[in-house]
C-alpha cells in the first residue's frame, strides 16, 4: 500500500494549549517535524476543557469540526453558534478572535490548519472522494477501511493519511471524517 499511513490515536502526545484551556494531539504535520511557525498544514484533535479564547495563528486558515460534546463558539463578528456532533465544519482565519465554551463537559474537535496561499483543506463527514493531494480519514468509532485490495481496521480517533489518492477511492461501512488537503505552492 504505497502512500497509505496508519496514524494510531495511541501514538499521539497531548500538547497543552498556550492558554491552558485544553490540549491538542497532532495527527499529522506537513512537512513532518515542522513547528507552529513553519508547517504547511497540520491536523490535530483538540480537547476543549474550559471556556476561553483560541490561540492566534496569523496567515493560517482553520477548518474545525466538532467530534464529541457540545460547544458554544463565537468567531469574530459572526455571533455565537452552538456546535454539536454532526454540525458542518466551521471555517475561520487563524487571526480571527475566537472564544468557545464547552457545554456539559469537555468537547473534542478535529482541527485542520493550512498556511494561507500554500495549502488548503475541505473538512467534512466522509461521503465520497474528491480531488486532493492528500486525504486524511479519521475514524469516529471503529471502522474497517478498504484501500485498494487491503482492509485496515481503525479504532476510534485512528486516522489514515493517503498521499496522492487516485484510482479507486477508499471505502468504509462506518462513519468517517475526511480532510481533503491540496498543495498550493506559490513560487
Amino acid at each position: 500500500m504505497t502512500g497509505v499511513r496508519l496514524l494510531s490515536a495511541n501514538d499521539r502526545i497531548a500538547r497543552p494549549w498556550k492558554n491552558g484551556g485544553g490540549v491538542a494531539r497532532d495527527i499529522a504535520v506537513f512537512p513532518e517535524g515542522a513547528g507552529d511557525a513553519d508547517f504547511l498544514w497540520r491536523a490535530s484533535i483538540a480537547t476543549i476543557e474550559k471556556a476561553g479564547p483560541f490561540s492566534v495563528f496569523p496567515g493560517v486558515d482553520r477548518a474545525f469540526l466538532l467530534l464529541r460534546g457540545n460547544l458554544q463558539i463565537e468567531v469574530g463578528e459572526r455571533g455565537e453558534q452552538r456546535l454539536r456532533p454532526g454540525s458542518p465544519a466551521l471555517l475561520f482565519g487563524g487571526e480571527d478572535s475566537v472564544g468557545a465554551e464547552p457545554l456539559g463537559g469537555s468537547c473534542s474537535a478535529l482541527n485542520i490548519m493550512t498556511r494561507r496561499g500554500r495549502a488548503s483543506a475541505i473538512l467534512e463527514r466522509w461521503s465520497c472522494a474528491r480531488a486532493a493531494d492528500r486525504l486524511l480519514l479519521l475514524a469516529t468509532g471503529t471502522a474497517p477501511v478498504t484501500v485498494g485490495a487491503d482492509t485496515i481496521h481503525l479504532a476510534k480517533d485512528d486516522a489514515l493519511l493517503i498521499d496522492r489518492p487516485a484510482g479507486n477511492p477508499p471505502s468504509a461501512d462506518a462513519p468517517l471524517v475526511a480532510a481533503f488537503i491540496r498543495d498550493q505552492f506559490v513560487q
